[in-house]
């Protein structure tokens, strides 16, 4: 079989020097939102313990903090203070750059856990913020502070209907598990290419992945969401109930709730579930020849932006020979299953990017994202000059890397423009991710300026004139709400109504907040 986002034009580059990169308002809806009053909180008034006598009472509201929520939780949930034995591991994420503080940290064992963990840090007036995977890359989580993370990764049930091909999942699933199960059904639906992430927030972006040209995005499946909101309150969202909500959700969803369960549709695979996938290495001097030939595979009948399935692997070479054509210095090709694809590609660099060690290599990273219709070849070699330049320079204390992502597109454009709150069906053909990884912030601005340039000449020679971004890709600081959530007028007017609607008190303004900028904390 051969998927030809499979062939994955994820192209690897190689420096002599070893330092190198992989490469309407819901009409239905009723829900009683109570909002608190400044009155009725129990605020227990964190401040970060720099005040006078801090160090002692920040000790005494963490420890009241502890045996409060403690008592409201099942038994095999638990909660550890920041400081404490247990804590690094549910606090770990991705990135340090610009992340989330977060003084306690509660790993639950059930759903009601949740409700219990919202419920008291809304009495308390403290944030909160749920997590699984721990990849977000946003910037715009700089905003929970002195915050409770809640650890959704115990709530990893799978349950499969035969009958109704659908697979039904827990909050705290990741990609790998979901792959696995419904992989284990002789099922397939689109999903990441990262098996660590977590299923819930990436389909409440978008969900976009290899198997989006036969399915369209994961959230394009998506049947249903149980969905707890600030108030305590779990709302179901579908077609049929609160379908204003679930429109939202699917493109803008972390600003509403902690998503508790998700239905999707799943579908038989295709080639008893293999994939012919290709991965390649070239020389930095290849440049101008390989982005060549990804634009000239976009004029070809089936190239980067179809999808081929269930073909075998010679049909996968008229795609493969024009970069046969540019003597890679390593190619590897290989027919996998599906559920392995995200650990059999990229030379198994997601067994070191999906653990905490990995993490650890370069605690800070700092990402920025543009959409482009095709690649620029100017705007391509003067990047990867520039990105040569910075890994020669900063040697093994950082390190600039770089992902391209051209999928298939057809499921995704035969659902209409409005179809889901994500707005740019027709403007991602390809997905530009530039990173910088390091271990000290010493440079950190210097980095951020240079990283920042380099979207800008992305933004300029996209095709689009503008900044089209996926929001699980967005910076978190130079994305206009625009920018993620579409420039028509009525996409932000109708989702800061469901807004008002739904967390009229704003405590899911922590990733990629649409809500003005007035009404956000800390800016």
């Amino acid at each position: 079989m051969l998927l030809v986002h499979a062939l994955s034009l994820r192209f690897l580059f190689l420096l002599n020097l070893s330092q190198w990169a992989r490469i309407s308002l819901a009409e239905n809806a009723s829900v009683a939102y109570s909002p608190l009053t400044r009155e009725g909180q129990q605020v227990l008034g964190w401040t970060g313990g720099y005040e006078e006598d801090g160090p002692v009472n920040a000790d005494y509201l963490k420890l009241s903090l502890k045996r409060e929520l403690q008592k409201r939780l099942s038994p095999d949930a638990w909660i550890v203070l920041e400081g404490e034995k247990g804590f690094a591991a549910l606090d770990a994420r991705y990135t340090d750059y610009k992340r989330p503080r977060h003084i306690a940290a509660v790993q639950v064992a059930e759903e009601r856990d949740v409700i219990e963990t919202v419920n008291y840090a809304r009495s308390r007036g403290i944030q909160f913020a749920a997590r699984s995977g721990g990849h977000s890359l946003t910037t715009s989580h700089r905003r929970i502070q002195n915050a409770i993370a809640i650890d959704m990764r115990k709530l990893d049930g799978i349950k499969y209907s035969e009958q109704k091909q659908q697979m039904t999942v827990g909050g705290g699933i990741t990609t790998g598990q979901f792959a696995n199960a419904t992989f284990a059904k002789g099922m397939e639906v689109t999903v990441g290419s990262c098996p660590c992430t977590g299923v819930l927030g990436i389909s409440l972006g978008a969900g976009i992945g290899r198997l989006q040209g036969k399915y369209g995005y994961l959230n394009d499946n998506m049947v249903s969401i149980r969905l707890l909101l600030a108030n305590g309150t779990v709302v179901e969202a579908s077609e049929d109930s609160n379908q204003d909500l679930f429109w939202a959700l699917r493109g803008a969803g972390h600003n509403f709730g902690i998503a508790l369960e998700a239905t999707y549709q799943v579908y038989p695979q295709g080639n008893d579930g293999k994939h012919f996938i290709v991965d390649f290495e070239f020389e930095l001097e290849k440049v101008e020849a390989i982005f060549e030939a990804i634009n000239n595979e976009e004029q070809m009948e089936g190239s980067v932006t179809q999808s081929i399935n269930d073909r075998s692997e010679d049909d996968a070479a008229p795609f493969i020979e024009p970069f046969d054509a540019i003597s890679p210095i390593w190619k590897d090709a290989k027919t996998a299953a599906w559920d392995a694809l995200p650990w059999s590609t990229y030379n198994g660099l997601n067994n070191i990017l999906c653990t905490p060690e990995g993490w650890s290599r370069f605690p800070i990273k700092n990402f920025y994202a543009a959409n482009v219709k095709k690649y620029d070849i100017p705007t391509m070699r003067s990047y990867f000059d520039g990105w040569r330049e910075l890994n020669q320079r900063y040697g093994g204390n950082a390190m600039f890397s770089v992902m391209f992502e051209s999928f298939p597109q057809q499921g995704v454009r035969e659902k209409m423009e409005n179809a889901t709150a994500y707005p740019w069906r027709h403007g991602s053909d390809h997905f530009l991710m530039i990173e910088a990884a390091y271990k000290s912030p010493v440079d950190e601005d210097l980095i951020d300026e240079w990283l920042s340039k380099q979207q800008d000449a992305f933004i300029e020679t996209s095709g689009y004139g503008r900044l089209q971004q996926y929001i699980n890709y967005g910076h978190g600081s130079k994305d206009a709400p625009e920018a993620l959530y579409g420039y028509e007028p009525w996409r932000l007017e109708k989702l800061r109504r469901l807004k008002k609607e739904f967390d009229p008190e704003g405590w899911f303004n922590g990733y990629q907040p649409f809500v003005e900028a007035a009404e956000l904390d800390g800016e």
